[in-house]
């Protein structure tokens, strides 16, 4: 017998793993909604409808495309373009994260920067090429910081140099990266305590689960590495 917890994408997925493994078995999926099919509309005390389960997901999710092609549905009729992410402090907006393969010329452009027309009209639709990772994350997330001094931007460029240090393929390096937390990484390739503190640290919380004391330099480098639309 398995027992699946939560009726969620993963859920469902699991549940879906176990039927077509052949496996002989009584599989049961619960799950706090009555019905997390998504036949019975979820309302809110309001009477409003709320989608109860995941909003959004990055791009490469191979399962969900498979699914969609298995039903033969198209993924453009159901699901909205990839769209930025935001990130707040306690203080405001801080930085917005694009869709790195959809970035364009005039997007790089900090916004108290006057273009004249006839120049915003001539790159208006220009996409950028794309860069190495995370050299084009920097790159296309540089301008999109609200409140973050130019000094602490910057210091990104820490963080290019570690990654391209840390995935270079030498395994031994790699293994040093593991045993070396992120915040130790941080302070040693000198990254400011405004970027830290007010984008990178909510990023991983996000993104991982848990600040960068807990969290091996090693996987930070590889989400950065990865992180891309």
């Amino acid at each position: 017998k398995f027992v699946i917890v939560g009726g969620g994408w993963g859920g469902w997925g699991a549940a879906k793993a176990l039927c077509e493994s052949g496996v002989n078995a009584e599989i049961t999926l619960i799950d706090a909604l009555p019905d997390p099919t998504g036949n019975t509309p979820y309302l809110s005390p309001t009477g409003k409808p709320v989608e109860a389960g995941t909003r959004g997901f990055w791009m490469d999710y191979p399962n969900i495309n498979k699914l969609c092609a298995e039903l033969d549905i198209d993924e453009d009729d159901v699901f909205t373009p990839f769209t930025n992410s935001s990130f707040y402090s306690p203080d405001g907006l801080e930085a917005t994260a694009p869709v790195f393969s959809k970035t364009k010329l005039t997007d790089l452009i900090p916004s108290t920067i006057p273009i004249p027309d006839v120049v915003s009209d001539a790159i208006s639709d220009t996409i950028v090429p794309a860069l190495p990772s995370p050299l084009g994350q920097i790159v296309a997330t540089f301008p999109l910081f609200e409140r973050i001094p130019l000094a602490d931007r910057a210091s990104m460029a820490g963080l290019l140099l570690a990654t391209i240090d840390c995935l270079g393929g030498d395994e031994s390096v790699q293994e040093q990266y593991d045993r070396m937390n992120a915040h130790d990484l941080f302070l040693k390739f000198r990254l400011s305590k405004r970027l830290v503190e007010d984008f990178i640290k909510p990023t991983l919380l996000v993104g991982l689960f848990k600040p960068p004391e807990e969290l091996s330099a090693l996987v930070v480098m590889e989400l950065l590495y990865y992180y891309a639309l």
